[in-house]
């Protein structure tokens, strides 16, 4: 594939890399936390050394659009595991492997998880103490968010002293644990970009939405955003549609409006730095019902006008019925045509 970069055990989608999506975006997750430094920019472009790639899996849990995988290990199947305990020593690479949303689910589907962090601080895969900080935060985000949700599900810590003989034997194995919702995931079609592991929280919050106390929530998390669109300042231009990476953001069928599917966004925020006039902003609270379904709400309904000068439909405020970029071009340069007109 040309935009797939393939390791022995390691591949990098360059079409699922938000860098490539849109060029003024600057995450770097993945080269802020490799331990092996193997991630660079060539013609600005992300790229991947192979001759440095450990194949850790550390980076793949950083990653918002899931455009890093490994061979050997899917994080999103061994959520389906329901593994109480999750240890670099048992059969996990490493903790980082899991992003907040993983945490989360896991969470909520078995009641209580305990993650091993004994191993880390000495970890040759923490340089700096990085890549434990990095998991700390996540399993912390994970843990804020069930408590404001009300859950009763818990994330504690436990220790695992076991050697990794059986790591492997057990990494392959989970390949032929397929369960319904793991070959929905396989089914998925290519074009949908939506991370699984954005699907398995859904999910997760689907199955668990009876006893949540809280189903509103701050969208203060790095996985969670709802949208609001100003709409005397919306020029209904389609650019945060046409830019949006997982079509969170959509026209209705007849082009009026824009509508927005909270389950389908990942926060990039693309949308927001694209938006010439601003138009689009950030709401603090979300609905977990309307995310978990992705339930969709208009934003924006425009009134579709014909301007009077250029014959091109456009937006409709009021007043004059002349599109923004007419009455722009009159306002600059009314002037030069008075002037011609004075000289006849």
């Amino acid at each position: 594939m040309l935009y797939k970069q393939q390791g022995e055990l390691f591949s990098y989608d360059l079409l699922k890399c938000l860098r490539t999506d849109y060029f003024h975006n600057d995450c770097q997750s993945c080269l802020d936390i490799c331990p092996e430094n193997a991630f660079y920019f060539d013609r600005k472009r992300l790229t991947v050394d192979f001759d440095k790639c450990t194949n850790c899996s550390v980076c793949l849990g950083v990653c918002p659009t899931e455009a890093l995988e490994l061979d050997f290990f899917d994080p999103n199947d061994y959520v389906l595991k329901n593994e109480p305990l999750l240890s670099c020593k048992k059969d996990i690479p490493c903790l980082s492997a899991f992003s907040s949303e993983h945490f989360i689910a896991m969470a909520l589907r078995q009641g209580q998880i305990d993650v091993d962090l004994s191993h880390c601080e000495d970890c040759h895969l923490n340089p700096e103490g990085k890549t434990l900080a990095s998991i700390q935060k996540r399993i912390e985000e994970a843990r804020t968010f069930l408590a404001e949700t009300g859950s009763e599900a818990t994330i504690g810590e436990a220790s695992f002293s076991d050697d990794r003989r059986g790591f492997f034997k057990a990494i392959f194995k989970t390949a032929k644990e397929v369960t319904k919702e793991e070959s929905i995931s396989d089914a998925k079609s290519d074009i949908d970009r939506l991370p699984m592991r954005q699907t398995l929280l859904k999910n997760s919050l689907k199955l668990a939405s009876k006893d949540l106390p809280n189903k509103e929530v701050s969208t203060s998390y790095s996985f969670l955003a709802n949208k609001q669109i100003d709409a005397m300042s919306c020029t209904n231009c389609g650019d945060c549609v046409q830019f949006c990476p997982t079509d969170a953001l959509f026209f209705s069928s007849d082009g009026a409006a824009i509508w927005f599917v909270a389950g389908r966004c990942i926060d990039c925020a693309i949308c927001n730095d694209i938006c010439k006039p601003r138009s689009i902003s950030d709401k603090e609270r979300i609905d977990l019902v309307s995310f978990a379904f992705d339930r969709g709400e208009e934003l924006v309904h425009h009134t579709i006008e014909i301007c009077s000068e250029c014959k091109t439909p456009f937006p409709y405020k009021g007043g004059e019925m002349i599109c923004e970029r007419c009455k722009q071009f009159v306002d600059e340069f009314g002037d030069i045509f008075k002037l011609a007109s004075d000289m006849e």
